[in-house]
């Protein structure tokens, strides 16, 4: 619309570019919603479009919307937003008359051999643009090196950890993940997918095992969990609170850790029926059970020789 007379015309009637400047000026600093850094974003580069053009750069130049992007491209901390104003301020230099605005900025605009602009636009004082401030992370650990961790205190917890934990054997990887794609999709198992201390638990799993890349990506897949500040407060938290005491002692596993949606694998069906009898079972434990009198080895003599 800005590369014609009519359209700018229609662009000031309408009133957006007011409305663009306007969110710009309120949250460009932003950094903890998503949706409003997402919709940021298509703003600039909607603003950017605008000022590539001859006829759309006074717009930007009446709402005097050049310096703001100029502070958010050297002063949010939000990467993705100062390389979307890296972009858009390419666009700006993409005119003569644009590329002598941000030249009094400081940034300078590169030119083709025959004097035009390039789109592209950088920065006097690279290190002013290029600085994140610094932050201090939170801290995970109590001063000991012990990483265990307290058991699940529910069984479909257990379950959704233990099938975690067996994608890293090869040999009953197939089967977990088959488990885990079911379980995700049965109502009863689909809550625990979005709980901090489960999703700790497979962090945990992560980086005490060995896995490789597609299944580490297989296992952040399966979380329903964005990642901001309170999340990693709340990780922070699971780690103080889900870390074993040193006195703590872990039960004992059992052989066979392959978890299913229809139990654990490996059990036979003669098995499964004796424990549903129970005491009934209970008097056949002291039967002796004796080697047959009958052996099925066949009786080797050596011939052809006399005594």
């Amino acid at each position: 619309m800005s590369k014609t007379e009519l359209g700018c015309q229609v662009l000031q009637e309408k009133g957006h570019f007011a409305d663009f400047a306007h969110f710009i000026r309120q949250h460009g600093l932003e950094s903890d919603d998503p949706e409003l850094i997402l919709k940021l974003k298509s703003i600039l580069w909607a603003v950017g479009n605008i000022g590539a053009t001859d006829g759309g750069l006074p717009f930007l130049e009446e709402e005097e919307i050049i310096p703001v992007i100029l502070d958010i491209a050297e002063q949010s901390p939000i990467p993705s937003v100062r390389g979307t104003c890296f972009f858009v301020l390419g666009l700006i230099s993409s005119t003569s008359q644009g590329a002598e605005i941000l030249d009094d900025y400081h940034w300078e605009a590169t030119l083709s051999p025959l004097g035009t602009p390039t789109g592209l636009c950088i920065p006097v004082d690279v290190e002013k643009f290029m600085s994140i401030p610094s932050w201090d992370p939170p801290s995970v650990t109590d001063g000991s090196d012990d990483s265990h961790l307290l058991p699940p205190t529910t069984q479909v917890e257990l379950e959704v950890i233990t099938a975690i934990q067996n994608l890293g054997n090869t040999v009953i990887a197939n089967a977990a993940s088959r488990s885990l794609t079911k379980m995700k999709s049965r109502p009863e198992y689909r809550p625990v997918f979005s709980t901090i201390s489960t999703f700790y638990r497979a962090l945990n799993t992560i980086s005490t095992q060995r896995f490789r890349l597609p299944v580490r990506r297989y296992i952040l897949d399966l979380f329903n969990i964005e990642m901001d500040s309170d999340v990693v407060k709340s990780l922070s938290e699971c780690a103080k609170s889900l870390r074993a005491p040193p006195s703590f002692k872990h039960p004992k596993s059992p052989a066979n850790r392959v978890v299913n949606m229809f139990g654990r694998l490996g059990r036979s069906r003669r098995a499964s029926e004796s424990d549903d009898e129970g005491s009934d079972t209970a008097e056949n434990e002291n039967i002796v059970i004796e080697k047959p009198v009958i052996t099925l080895r066949p009786i080797s003599r050596i011939i052809g020789f006399d005594s």
